[in-house]
């Protein structure tokens, strides 16, 4: 489940809601994915890409 979750965290670049984020991918409630993700100790921030120039 871990894994599952951060292949759609990857792939929506750490965006949780909204109609392009991770819950939607995985087709479950973002309250849901948010206390998931607390329980097996994934940050959010992790998955964001940072504008480097």
């Amino acid at each position: 489940m871990k894994r599952h979750i951060e292949t759609a965290l990857t792939f929506t670049r750490g965006r949780i809601e909204g109609p392009y984020g991770a819950a939607a991918v995985l087709k479950i409630n973002p309250h849901t994915l948010r206390g998931r993700m607390r329980k097996l100790g994934i940050d959010w921030r992790a998955f964001r890409k940072r504008n480097t120039q």
